[in-house]
């Protein structure tokens, strides 16, 4: 382990063990492993922009195995994707790279303001999978954002009893921001 791997885990150290063990896994895992960056290859357009406008221009992108070897291929540290991705393909890529298991996901069939994910996977799902973390997505000014927040705390929890790292994704969105709000800086600083 490299000493800045060391620095970064020391931030962490109020963690179990295990959630340590897989955040050193991450950190020195993929061709930017021990410099203490992450590249990780997230996949989850599929659900969030349905699969014909995320994979149509790349049909090889329909393949979930298509995205476990790219990841792999590319160096990255790490691949993040929901549930029936990574069932596709935990066994037959095991310990080729580190996996995330995004535990909740939106989709745009709906056209709504506030973004509000469902639940689509769990620590137990992370855990037969072999993952080394689990995902998860908040939208702070979405009308649901409390709720997000609560469901954050509890699934970290769990996870981390379980020695789960925990990767959060935020997003400022929702009717409680306007457009250029989404970019300014004391908002971008809540994500």
């Amino acid at each position: 382990m490299t000493p800045r791997v060391k620095e970064i885990l020391r931030n962490y150290a109020g963690n179990p063990p295990g959630v340590l063990n897989n955040l050193a896994r991450l950190l020195m895992s993929g061709r930017l492993a021990g410099t203490g960056r992450l590249v990780i290859l997230p996949v989850d357009q599929g659900f969030e922009h349905g699969p014909a406008r995320s994979f149509a221009v790349n049909p090889d992108g329909y393949d979930p195995h298509y995205h476990f070897q790219l990841g792999i291929d590319a160096g990255c540290n790490a691949y993040a994707a929901p549930l029936g991705f990574l069932e596709a393909g935990a066994t037959e890529y095991a310990g080729q790279i580190p996996l995330i298991l995004k535990l909740n996901n939106n989709d745009s069939l709906l056209d709504t303001k506030d973004p509000n994910s469902a639940i689509t996977g769990s620590v137990r799902d992370a855990l037969r999978l072999g993952c080394c973390a689990v995902g998860y997505t908040i939208y702070p000014g979405s009308a649901h954002s409390q709720e997000m927040y609560q469901q954050l705390r509890e699934i970290a929890e769990e996870a981390k009893s379980h020695g789960l790292a925990v990767v959060v994704w935020s997003y400022p969105r929702g009717s409680g921001l306007s457009k250029e709000g989404e970019t300014a800086m004391d908002v971008v600083a809540y994500a």
